[in-house]
């Protein structure tokens, strides 16, 4: 998929799913962050069993962003209704605020329709680093689950109906 103009301030950005090639890419944008090589390689092997798919924001050859989507949730309440997660979006700090990380959000969801699954979810942790995310999900028609925060790791749960 590539991101329209007038969606993001970078007019070819690529969203494609993460190949094994991938993994150097990733770690020489996300290694600032204090990313690990193993967080990847694991990335890599769920996707191939089916468990988790790895969708990358690309500009050129460098990945600007990426974000995962579980298919068997950690989180129960989302795990016991089938509903997928998106887990784990990052979108490198110069590149956001430019509709990548909305679209690396929507391919997760068309990704969940594609396997017809019309419900949604993500998790937020409530602290000031999570803020714009926090602001986001909201405007891109995630809403909380109704469960409130959770204590052991202060995530709100937020589902969206998709189709």
């Amino acid at each position: 998929m590539r991101v329209a103009p007038g969606e993001s301030a970078l007019p070819e950005v690529e969203i494609r799913p993460m190949e094994a090639n991938d993994i150097d890419r990733i770690m020489r944008t996300f290694a600032r962050w204090h990313k690990t090589r193993a967080q990847y390689e694991r990335y890599w092997r769920e996707q191939q069993r089916g468990e988790r798919d790895v969708l990358l924001a690309l500009w050129g050859d460098k990945v600007v962003g990426y974000v995962t989507l579980v298919w068997a949730s950690k989180y129960a309440p989302f795990r016991e209704r089938g509903i997928p997660e998106i887990v784990d979006l990052n979108v490198i700090t110069e590149y956001q605020r430019r509709g990548i990380g909305t679209a690396l959000i929507r391919e997760a969801e068309r990704f969940a329709l594609q396997r017809g699954r019309n419900v949604i979810g993500i998790s937020v942790v409530q602290s000031p680093e999570y803020a714009a995310a926090n602001r986001l999900y909201p405007k891109l028609g995630y809403v909380p689950d109704g469960r409130g925060i959770t204590p052991h790791d202060n995530e709100l749960h937020l589902t969206r109906e998709l189709g």
